[in-house]
């Protein structure tokens, strides 16, 4: 198909050829071609997500939500709150 972008060749290793069976148990009734888009995009994605500001970003918004429930139960709730159940 006509495009005036980048074209990038991949040659099918058999690394290549397993990722592109595993791709089609998500997509099975895709080309390769279009596996290896899906690939890269999911892998790019995984990156991202593993990347030290994502994850740190991540911890941030964790933080956050903790500290707004914080001091929701007072000292000691959970212990009460086990002393009622029977043994």
């Amino acid at each position: 198909m006509p495009t005036t972008r980048p074209r990038t060749q991949v040659t099918h290793t058999p690394a290549i050829e397993e990722a592109l069976r595993i791709a089609r148990l998500r997509w099975p009734n895709e080309s390769p071609s279009v596996l290896l888009a899906h690939l890269v995009v999911e892998g790019a994605r995984t990156v991202a997500a593993s990347h030290p500001e994502a994850t740190a970003g991540r911890l941030q918004r964790i933080d956050a939500v903790v500290g707004e429930f914080a001091g929701i139960y007072p000292d000691g709730y959970l212990s009460d709150l086990r002393a009622e159940w029977p043994e």
